[in-house]
């Protein structure tokens, strides 16, 4: 313990360090000298940090030597964190997340990232003869360690911060949090898990008169008279209203309501809900991109490898039977602990890279397809099997060894793919309807309702699936595919780069 201490604090200097050098515009290296040096800020509370230390960087380290010198930094320390958000805003890195790491005038955010460029960007600049430690152009706050007690007089501020598992913002705005309690010693925040406390979030919500839309929703902060939901809350716009209170201090408004009249609302609101509205949300909500991305790559990869109408049948109906069962389980509480899983994030993370990557690769063979079609060469395109493989493959077909294991995964995949998305996805619809699953009195409706939602929430990738399964016996579509051939093999590149460049976003 007395270690991790010592180190916590010896990282913490170092923090304030880099932050005075940074403010004055400094570099912690004055020449490269044929070395690459960069930063690397992570969490030992992340599960991608974790993953990239044990596998990546050891590796590095191992083959670059002296040649690489990447400084980590705890980003729990406030000096360290402030410093990581200053470089955000000079990289003006946008989608933020965790690890990150700084070298040259390169930034890599991610543990996709990280573990595919890393390597590569430390010979990149190994090549140019090495470059120095990055120095932003604009002052840079040191900041101080946490208080281990508030002062004297200090005026208390309560801050009540709601988040959910799984969510990946509400890790960000903890992080904020932590910041700021550095520069706010008075500040106290009392975090609440809002899949339990749905009725208090409602009252905080009703007492600062938030819209509809903004309820039961994270992560979400309620301080004196103020609240901030979702993307509104970002590092300034806190600090603004923290500062609001510096003085006076806030009281801890959530001893202020009565949770039980506010779960009353709810209800309400659950009794205003009609069967069109819960058919409008669950569409709505279904209009899933992962799921679509994901779908779809089942579907193109079955149809490379030649598989029959009926195995994209039963393929597309596991993949949307586990979308199903998950938000059907997740709803009455059966699988909500899969949310807290970090590890399950970082196999959805792995299954979309995948997929991302052997997208683009179909999508370079669709554009060399359509290139030998233009020739008249159909001999020599790439996106097909060789005739000795179709044959070997329709054997193992015709032989069902390898369908079971196949559906299997598909039913796996969409069930890792909903618990992934679930913290994104539902507004106040479903969360309203979880609350009210609560109510003896109400259950029934309330089970109906979720089973609905659920069945139009998976309708269009039933849609999907099936014109897919229904083209692919086709003989009509058979005979247009061989008419334009480069045509369609070229709108097959868009859609597997569209495909491609969507997974990325979501890993990195």
């Amino acid at each position: 313990m007395a270690t991790t201490a010592c180190r916590r604090k010896l990282q913490a200097l170092v923090g304030v360090l880099l932050g005075a050098a940074l403010f004055l515009g400094g570099s912690l290296a004055a020449r490269a000298d044929g070395v690459v040096h960069g930063f690397y800020f992570y969490s030992p509370e992340c599960s991608h940090c974790e993953a990239i230390g044990k596998d990546v960087l050891p590796a590095l380290e191992a083959r670059f030597g002296t040649q690489l010198e990447l400084l980590k930094f705890d980003i729990r320390e406030p000096a360290n964190y402030r410093v990581l958000l200053a470089l955000e805003e000079r990289y003006g890195v946008e989608n933020v997340g965790l690890p990150e790491v700084f070298i040259g005038s390169d930034v890599l955010v991610g543990e996709e990232a990280v573990r595919s460029g890393l390597e590569r960007l430390v010979e990149k600049y190994l090549e140019a003869g090495g470059t120095d430690f990055p120095t932003p152009d604009l002052p840079v706050a040191a900041g101080t360690p946490p208080p281990t007690a508030t002062p004297a007089g200090e005026a208390i501020i309560n801050l009540a911060y709601f988040y959910q598992a799984g969510c990946r913002q509400c890790e960000r705005v903890a992080y904020d949090l932590e910041l700021l309690r550095a520069r706010f010693p008075g500040l106290r925040v009392v975090a609440f898990d809002i899949s339990k406390e749905h009725a208090l979030n409602e009252a905080l919500a009703e007492r600062a008169s938030l819209p509809g839309e903004q309820r039961l929703v994270t992560p979400a902060i309620f301080v004196g008279d103020d609240a901030l939901v979702g993307s509104e809350i970002t590092l300034p716009r806190l600090e603004a209203v923290i500062e609001r209170y510096a003085e006076t201090g806030a009281p801890p408004v959530w001893e202020t309501v009565r949770p039980e009249s506010a779960a009353e609302s709810i209800v309400r609101r659950f009794r205003s809900f009609g069967v069109l509205t819960v058919v409008g949300a669950g569409l709505i909500d279904g209009l899933n991109p992962c799921a679509f991305a994901t779908i779809l790559f089942f579907i193109s990869y079955l149809s490379f490898v030649g598989r029959s109408r009926r195995d994209l049948l039963l393929t597309g109906a596991a993949f949307t039977g586990g979308v199903f069962l998950a938000y059907l389980l997740v709803g009455l509480g059966a699988l909500r602990f899969l949310q807290a899983v970090s590890g399950l994030a970082v196999v959805g993370r792995v299954i979309y890279g995948l997929m991302a990557v052997l997208c683009l690769a179909f999508a370079v063979l669709s554009v060399h397809d359509a290139w030998q079609a233009r020739r008249s060469k159909p001999e020599a395109m790439r996106l097909r099997l060789p005739k000795a493989l179709q044959r070997q493959v329709h054997r193992v077909i015709r032989e069902n060894t390898s369908r079971p294991a196949f559906v299997g995964m598909a039913a796996v995949t969409g069930l890792v793919v909903s618990v992934l998305e679930l913290a994104c996805t539902g507004q106040v619809y479903l969360p309203t309807i979880l609350f009210v699953l609560g109510r003896p009195e109400l259950r029934l409706q309330a089970a109906s309702y979720l089973v609905l939602y659920n069945l139009v929430f998976v309708l269009p990738l039933i849609v999907v699936f099936v014109v897919a399964a229904l083209g692919a016996g086709s003989a009509r579509l058979a005979v247009l595919a061989n008419k334009h051939t480069a045509l369609i093999k070229l709108l097959t590149a868009v859609a597997f780069v569209v495909l491609g460049v969507w997974l990325l976003t979501v890993v990195l």
